[in-house]
């Protein structure tokens, strides 16, 4: 059956070709399990970059270093947010000018494999989708939904316009074109591929089509008509994998990683180039064809990172260094050279690859003092009066920050705080003081507040850290305030609302005033003076979080955790003579200087001060826990479905322990989610609960809070490294307040993973348990 559809589509796919190419303009083949050009075969190798991620002044440049390391074809995504940032207005201009990046690979003698989506992931906002789409609340992406797939032909049919004609069937350079990208990972709609499908070669995409997954997940996310690539895989596994649909090849890896990407806080990406080379090298030596994952990163200019929320939301910054052969900057690495080296051995004989460039100018500029300010409000354009939070997309902005102010008429000692749903994250300000911040990766929400003169200004800025690329979340992308907000309990209406996404605000023509604003987010303006012009990258050590802009070219985003501490500035944005930087500072460190060194700072991780501080000797006393307080024993069943547990007849307390008395694996417990509910079954809010007391959790990877943080993708998990604690396994929740409940829902984490709780009992007391030490 296989064979069937591997010979049918074969058949499609020269059938198609062979109406619409001619020799003049050429042609590029999939049969005789090998791919051909103009008649003969040809082994692909292909380099991962994106034009949107490299200075369109460097796009010839970094293309050349392409070809002088063996690259043969030059793979991209289309991104589709930034074609296309409001419903039907396009823009294919400047940075955008995806026509120019694919006719300057030409030019330089390389091929292009256009993957157009309209999903593309890539660590980019939103894996590539326009926020706009979240401004019709029952659109469904990734699926067969009328209204998606309408959007999703407008973008592909004006994609076709623009590069469609560069097809190598038409004179151009684009060999094949991706369909969707990993579908196989989130679902198994065939009819939603194949509409996709449709819609490219409808838009004048001639030449053979491609969809590139996983080697477990190709059976959902292929397509008749459509060649299957794998993703990932290496070695003997390539061929595997890829003969049950495709046998005897060609066989293609769309992605290769001789890398991975960075996340904020957490230390740079770096793989040693030794043994990607070994697999580089196995794979040319077998006839595969490869596309490197990436060859070239660049960076994530304005605000276009993504993130991701597989084991809680993890954004990506502003470098996308990658760790790759190209460095950000275009810096040849030792594992450019190992790859070249590589590629070299399976030329033609008497061929040799084109010398590498010379490295671009990298020059340093001292100290700059930042003298100049403006206020936050000084990038106020819009006013909306609401009597509810209004989420970014509900304002039409994509990127950047969102400000909330409304009025506070009562004294409070000492309150609560909430911001429902906080995307991502927020700095408070009282009456022009900061009172705070609340940082989504920690899932925060909340915090203490006293109001002691009114009338009072209440001030929330918001940050759009970067919009889930990957997994079911992309479902759920809302930025700013997304629910209401909170205070003792009590729904703060009220407010004006004021979109900042500042990559449109022309920074440089603020009313600048030379006595600094201290204490609150603001802008700060210097200047300097070059005698020539280079690649400098601008230290921001000492300062808190923003953004950067020199000479109105956004630099992208700042954050003094780390890994990276400087931004990239390239050459061809600077100039001789004055040049002008301006930074915005969310949280004022009180740093007012920055300078350019010659070498970027990429793997600096600093104290994160919203962390939430952790207690590291909870296994020296154990609760008392007295059978009178007992108020349920169950057993859970090893799946990872929610269970629900009524208990005979309602209980009031206000600190609950959850004992675990045995699991499926007899050694570990692990939970990913628990909810209280009251009598009626419905569940009770979780915004004022508090983990007081675990028995045991693993660091970094399973603690306690995670068990009621709302996101059934973290866990709380029992110590496993090391030595494993022995059961019972104890965690106590303070409620923040005496509720009535009458049951408890509990989901595992994954019914194979360790860990699936079995046996366990819950107490409950309206006050404190009593603690004593271990013995």
């Amino acid at each position: 059956m296989r064979r069937v559809i591997y010979n049918y589509l074969l058949l499609t796919i020269i059938a198609f070709l062979g109406g619409a190419c001619n020799e003049e303009k050429g042609i590029f083949q999939i049969r005789d399990h090998a791919f051909y050009l103009n008649g003969k075969s040809v082994q692909l190798i292909c380099g991962e970059m994106h034009y949107p991620r490299i200075p369109q002044e460097y796009w010839r440049d970094r293309i050349r270093r392409a070809k002088a390391m063996g690259i043969n074809t030059i793979s991209t995504y289309v991104f589709w947010n930034i074609h296309e940032r409001q419903p039907g207005v396009f823009d294919f201009e400047g940075q955008a000018d995806l026509g120019k990046f694919v006719k300057i690979a030409q030019e330089e003698g390389l091929y292009v494999i256009l993957r157009p989506g309209p999903y593309v992931c890539a660590e980019w906002d939103f894996g590539g989708y326009p926020a706009w789409l979240q401004q019709n609340e029952d659109m469904v992406y990734r699926s067969r939904d009328p209204k998606f797939l309408n959007a999703c032909e407008r973008y592909i049919n004006r994609l076709g316009k623009e590069v469609g004609d560069l097809t190598i069937s038409n004179g151009g350079p684009i060999l094949m074109v991706q369909v969707e990208n990993e579908y196989g990972s989130y679902g198994n709609d065939k009819e939603y591929l194949s509409k996709l499908r449709d819609m490219l070669r409808n838009a004048g995409f001639n030449v053979p089509l491609i969809t590139c997954d996983g080697g477990g997940q190709i059976a959902a996310g292929s397509i008749e008509g459509v060649w299957p690539t794998i993703n990932g895989s290496t070695g003997e596994d390539i061929i595997q994998t890829l003969d049950n649909y495709v046998p005897g090849g060609p066989y293609f890896v769309a992605e290769f990683y001789p890398a991975w990407f960075d996340v904020w806080g957490q230390p740079h990406s770096v793989r040693n180039y030794e043994k990607p080379a070994k697999q580089l090298d196995w794979m040319l030596q077998h006839g595969i064809s490869v596309s490197m994952y990436m060859f070239h990163g660049g960076t994530n200019f304005d605000y276009t990172n993504g993130a991701n929320t597989a084991y809680g939301y993890a954004p990506q910054p502003t470098s996308y260094d990658y760790d790759a052969p190209l460095g950000e900057y275009g810096n040849a690495t030792p594992k450019y050279y190992a790859f070249r080296e590589v590629i070299q051995k399976y030329l033609p004989e008497g061929e040799k690859l084109p010398d590498v460039p010379e490295e671009n100018p990298i020059i340093s500029f001292p100290t700059v003092k930042l003298a100049q300010s403006a206020p936050l409000s000084a990038a106020f354009t819009k006013r909306i009066k609401t009597r509810v939070p209004l989420t970014m997309e509900a304002v039409h902005q994509d990127f950047g920050y969102i400000h909330y102010e409304t009025e506070l008429t009562e004294q409070i000692k000492d309150g609560i705080l909430v911001l429902k749903d906080l995307r991502d994250y927020a700095v408070v300000l009282l009456n022009g003081k900061y009172v705070g911040s609340l940082d989504r990766r920690h899932r925060q929400n909340k915090l203490r507040i006293s109001v002691d003169e009114i009338p009072a200004r209440l001030e929330i800025l918001v940050e759009n850290v970067g919009r889930v690329n990957y997994g079911e979340d992309i479902q759920n992308n809302l930025k700013g305030i997304t629910d209401k907000v909170l205070l003792n309990g009590k729904e703060v209406e009220g407010w004006i609302v004021s979109p900042l996404p500042l990559y449109q605000a022309d920074v440089r023509k603020f009313n600048w005033n030379d006595a600094s604003v201290k204490g609150s987010p603001a802008f700060f303006k210097g200047t300097f003076h070059l005698d020539k012009i280079g690649d400098t990258f601008l230290d921001v050590r000492g300062w808190g979080k923003g953004a950067a802009w020199i000479n109105g070219h956004s630099l992208g985003k700042f954050w003094y955790i780390g890994p990276q501490q400087t931004l990239y500035v390239p050459g061809p944005w600077l100039k001789e003579g004055e040049n002008e930087i301006v930074i915005f500072e969310m949280e004022d460190q009180g740093c007012r200087t920055v300078c350019g060194l010659d070498k970027p700072i990429l793997n600096d991780v600093r104290k994160d001060k919203n962390a939430p501080e952790r207690e590291t000797k909870y296994d020296e006393q154990e609760p008392i826990l007295d059978r009178g307080d007992q108020i349920y024993e169950g057993q859970m069943e090893k799946n990872a479905d929610w269970q629900t547990f009524m208990f005979n007849g309602k209980k009031t307390l206000r600190h609950l322990c959850l004992e675990v008395l045995s699991s499926y694996d007899g050694k570990h417990s692990c939970i990913s989610e628990i909810e209280l509910l009251d009598g009626e079954g419905k569940s009770l809010s979780k915004d004022y609960w508090k983990i007081l007391y675990a028995s045991t959790e693993q660091k970094g990877e399973g603690y306690a809070d995670q068990l009621i943080d709302g996101d059934v993708h973290s866990y709380w998990h029992s110590q496993w490294q090391s030595t494993a604690s022995h059961f019972p396994h104890q965690l106590i929740i303070d409620l923040g307040e005496i509720q009535v409940i009458g049951g408890i829902r509990i989901k595992l984490r994954n019914s194979q993973a360790a860990g699936c709780i079995k046996d366990f009992r819950l107490y409950g007391r309206p006050q404190f348990f009593l603690f004593r030490n271990r013995k």
